[in-house]
């Protein structure tokens, strides 16, 4: 008589592993999508120093939108050496600002309802207003 693994034996520790990899697959997802959005919202308070220490130096915030991707200078001072390059969109009249972004993870708290802004190829879902601004 041989000693080893039946048939069923085998299809059953297959089983397992596969459930098993499903919830670990599905939870590095998520992790994978809050970590994003949690880098898209300190990008987004990087980029609002930024426009603050600008508006310290003219007084106003730029009203033109921001060259994603690049630095954010005004020619003689660096505000930020390279504005993020995502899902990002500026608003301002000079007075105040809006920053938008998009998260992907539906769950989180901060997300405002109702924006129709387009941050690159989704609609925006959160924002980051100026100081001043309600």
């Amino acid at each position: 008589m041989r000693r080893g693994f039946t048939l069923i034996e085998l299809l059953i520790v297959m089983a397992i592993l596969g459930i098993l990899s499903a919830i670990g697959i599905g939870n590095f997802r998520t992790a994978r999508i809050k970590a994003t959005d949690a880098e898209r919202k300190a990008n987004l308070a990087a980029v609002a120093k930024s426009l603050e220490a600008y508006n310290n130096d003219h007084g106003s915030y730029p009203t033109t939108n921001l060259s994603w991707g690049t630095p954010f200078t005004d020619g003689t001072s660096t505000y930020m050496s390279l504005l993020p390059d995502d899902y990002y969109y500026y608003t301002s009249d000079g007075i105040s600002y809006t920053l938008y972004t998009y998260l992907g993870n539906t769950q989180d708290p901060q997300i405002v309802d109702g924006l129709t802004t387009t941050c690159g190829s989704a609609t925006c879902n959160y924002q980051l207003k100026s100081s001043n601004q309600p």
